[in-house]
């Protein structure tokens, strides 16, 4: 789900709903997280327990906490998971974990005694991540993993999804670390508030520059931020909170600047067409390259002096008569 544009301080970001497998997320320079976890063969280390609050998938915490079980008794099966949640199907568990069925308010509680979950906090933590994860309804989803980071923040556990979450639904800090890569940047939150025509508050600025410190996408050097290299590794389950946000404010932003700039500044544009819906994965993958090419232009460009949004929106008008 990654790609990195080699050579280039822009950010490149199509994030959208339901993303096909081949649709890509550029973002910019990160090492990967130390929380990442790491399996206990590739880490030559002795298996233990998975920690709920570790994750941001309970499938994930599922599959985990049935492996390690299995690999402390190899007679562990489905079955004997069934047995302790008191379910009679052994394969609930596989389809659960696969996806192909949902934890209701029947079945949770049974899951959370099968796994053995006993203090409340942890109890509360699987709970908020079984309705994070089956939400649907994006300001919902949104309500449900500022619980999450509020949990984990109580246990005094590292909040760095709650960073990357805020980086990427947030313009602000996508528009910063891309400033970060003018010749001109300043490490003065006034003077980049100036440069956001004044359209964000200098302590909105400053939160922002913590967050993209926190990441480590940007580095004070001297008297100045600049941008830092690497490859930024961001959660899927953070990913599809953060692109309803991203979205909706970039859509209000172009509204803005509609009825705001000067045409001179701007450039809109659009068609309405007709094709064959066969077709329509074709038209999405030429879109992706068009999108690609700007990004690498702009990325090897010299000496930028502006920062521009690019958005590309292709939307169905009509709805065939066949399924």
């Amino acid at each position: 789900m990654y790609e990195q544009i080699k050579g280039g301080n822009n950010l490149d970001t199509p994030l959208s709903k339901g993303a096909e497998p081949s649709e890509k997320i550029v973002t910019p320079p990160l090492q990967q997280s130390e929380d990442s976890k790491k399996s206990p063969e590739s880490s030559g280390t002795k298996a233990q327990s998975p920690d709920v609050t570790g994750y941001l998938n309970y499938r994930e915490y599922l599959k985990d906490f049935f492996a390690y079980k299995k690999s402390t008794n190899s007679n562990y099966s489905h079955r004997l998971f069934m047995q302790k949640a008191g379910l009679s199907s052994p394969g609930h568990l596989k389809m659960v974990i696969d996806g192909k069925r949902n934890l209701t308010h029947l079945t949770l509680p049974k899951y959370i005694a099968a796994v053995g979950l006993t203090r409340k906090k942890d109890i509360k933590y699987f709970e908020l991540l079984v309705r994070y994860n089956q939400c649907d309804e994006p300001i919902e989803k949104i309500k449900f993993f500022n619980e999450l980071m509020s949990e984990k923040k109580k246990k005094g556990l590292s909040i760095l999804e709650k960073h990357q979450f805020d980086f990427l639904s947030n313009w602000l800090h996508v528009a910063i670390y891309v400033m970060a890569g003018l010749r001109d940047f300043k490490a003065d939150a006034e003077w980049i508030t100036n440069r956001m025509r004044k359209r964000v508050s200098k302590l909105h600025v400053e939160a922002a520059l913590e967050d993209l410190m926190e990441l480590g996408l940007i580095e004070l050097r001297g008297n100045r931020y600049e941008q830092v290299q690497g490859a930024l590794t961001i959660p899927d389950e953070v990913q599809s909170t953060a692109i309803h946000m991203f979205h909706e404010k970039m859509l209000q932003m172009a509204l803005f600047a509609l009825r705001e700039y000067d045409v001179a500044e701007r450039e809109f544009n659009s068609v309405t067409f007709s094709f064959k819906k066969s077709e329509l994965m074709t038209i999405k993958n030429r879109i992706r390259e068009f999108r690609r090419e700007i990004n690498e232009f702009s990325s090897n460009a010299p000496d930028s002096d502006e920062v521009y949004q690019l958005n590309i929106q292709l939307l169905p008008l009509t709805k065939g008569d066949r399924p």
